[in-house]
């Protein structure tokens, strides 16, 4: 699940790349429609759509808008930047969730995942090396290591915080709360006159890119450490590269590919241990 999950999560920057919309415009619908989509499909499916009281509703609706709060910053960090530093500094975000994954249990930091983190983290500082820094690079870091802190924190919270919740429910009202949030940042002329073309794409990374994706990852942090959800996540850029590659004719660097490959052996480490431990 998780795989499948990182797969269509890497596809989300084709979407956003061939979407004639500003960012935040994108994730306002990405998430109405993905709002819709699980609403229709839970419907269908007879399963409840309410949270069952409302301590957990305030924890899921607080969670959506981190969740949505790390997606601003993400963009902002690379509108600021580049997408570069905008990369380099989400993919913080595994060192981060190794850091304070373990104040949920009352444990500490394993040095084999503080290192396995540190490895991913220069796999991805290679894969970016290739681009152009620019803008201004100190603030993009900033936000971007805002939008790794919030995106860990919203993971690890999810995870030990409401795990009897579903995750389709789970999902469905941190879009909701997401695209309430947004709506006032929305360009709505531009909205209004888009094209045929984007809002089929627009669907497509709302139910695809957004409501299975995200409902797929909700779903392995309920089996997997949130730790180990990091650190194989971190295969979205690699993955990322591939499709503009197949898809946008964009020729992957030696960078991409080397930092890519150092990802890879770091997921493909997390994955083999998870077996052997499991077994």
């Amino acid at each position: 699940m998780l795989y499948i999950s990182v797969v269509l999560l890497s596809m989300n920057g084709l979407f956003a790349k061939s979407i004639a919309l500003d960012a935040m415009s994108i994730t306002q619908l990405r998430s109405l429609i993905a709002a819709l989509g699980l609403a229709a499909i839970l419907s269908l499916r007879r399963t409840t759509l309410g949270l069952p009281d409302w301590k957990t509703t305030f924890l899921v609706y607080g969670l959506g808008i981190v969740m949505g709060l790390h997606w601003i910053t993400f963009f902002h960090s690379m509108q600021v930047s580049s997408v570069a530093v905008g990369i380099i500094s989400l993919f913080c975000y595994p060192v981060i969730t190794v850091i304070i994954e373990p104040l949920f249990y009352r444990g500490s930091p394993k040095l084999v995942d503080f290192v396995a983190a540190m490895v991913v983290l220069v796999g991805v500082s290679v894969m970016v090396s290739g681009e152009t820094l620019g803008g201004n690079v100190r603030e993009g870091v900033f936000w971007g290591i805002c939008s790794a802190f919030m995106f860990s924190l919203r993971n690890t919270s999810q995870k030990y915080l409401i795990p009897h919740v579903p995750s389709g429910a789970i999902m469905l009202h941190q879009t909701i709360a997401i695209a309430v949030v947004l709506a006032v940042f929305t360009d709505w002329p531009s909205v209004v006159y888009a094209s045929t073309h984007d809002w089929f794409l627009l669907v497509l990374l709302g139910l695809f890119g957004t409501a299975g994706a995200h409902t797929l990852f909700s779903m392995t942090l309920k089996r997997l450490s949130a730790k180990s959800v990091a650190l194989i996540g971190c295969l979205q850029p690699f993955f990322g590269s591939i499709f503009a590659w197949l898809i946008l004719t964009e020729v992957p660097t030696v960078q991409v590919i080397i930092g890519g490959l150092i990802v890879v052996s770091v997921a493909a480490y997390e994955s083999l241990r998870k077996n052997l431990i499991d077994n």
